[in-house]
């Protein structure tokens, strides 16, 4: 379930190509004929959207008429919202531009990125680096890996990973990088000491 609670927490954060990361890997691990087709949905859903944000209004257009239908058997995902969101946007494209998509509910609840565990925390920055190509997310993401491996769950890269995926600004993202930075030197400090 970890899994799609990142995916709903990115989906809701707006980053809507990240968002199909987590969901996709779940979706493949199952057997061809086994796969479930909430996750599908939620897939096609959040491609639906990233391709309406692109100007792709032929592809938002695709996906939003056909996702509606994988979305009929959500247990857990409360859908209703975005599937009438999505046959609105399969009708007209421009509503991708001009209307925020619904929040994504996971047993009643909106998630957000703040609401994920920091091993899930983890879990949404790799996905973003991917779908970004952000290589200083990917080494933050490495790091707050470690830390929450060695139990420091509230290490700085834990919480300012966190606050990047949720507020991708300048501001944010220079002191992400200065710790980055920081902690690399430190790592490279100590290479070598002991051979």
């Amino acid at each position: 379930m970890d899994r799609v609670r990142v995916g709903i927490a990115l989906y809701n954060a707006g980053r809507y190509l990240a968002a199909h990361e987590p969901l996709e890997a779940l979706w493949l691990e199952a057997p061809a004929g086994e796969r479930d087709d909430c996750l599908q949905g939620l897939i096609q859903a959040s491609a639906a959207v990233y391709k309406s944000r692109r100007g792709n209004d032929k592809g938002a257009a695709g996906l939003a008429g056909s996702a509606p239908e994988y979305l009929t058997d959500c247990a857990v995902v409360d859908v209703d919202a975005l599937r009438a969101w999505l046959e609105r946007l399969a009708a007209d494209p421009g509503v991708g531009r001009g209307q925020e998509p619904p929040e994504l509910r996971l047993d009643g609840e909106a998630l957000g990125i703040d609401d994920l565990s920091p091993a899930a925390v983890v879990a949404a920055a790799e996905a973003v680096a991917a779908a970004e190509d952000d290589d200083l997310l990917e080494r933050a993401g490495d790091y707050a890996a470690r830390d929450v491996a060695e139990g420091e769950t509230t290490s700085p890269f834990v919480t300012l990973t966190m606050d990047y995926i949720n507020d991708p600004t300048p501001v944010v993202r220079q002191r992400l990088e200065e710790h980055v930075d920081r902690r690399r030197t430190r790592a490279s400090d100590v290479e070598g000491l002991f051979e």
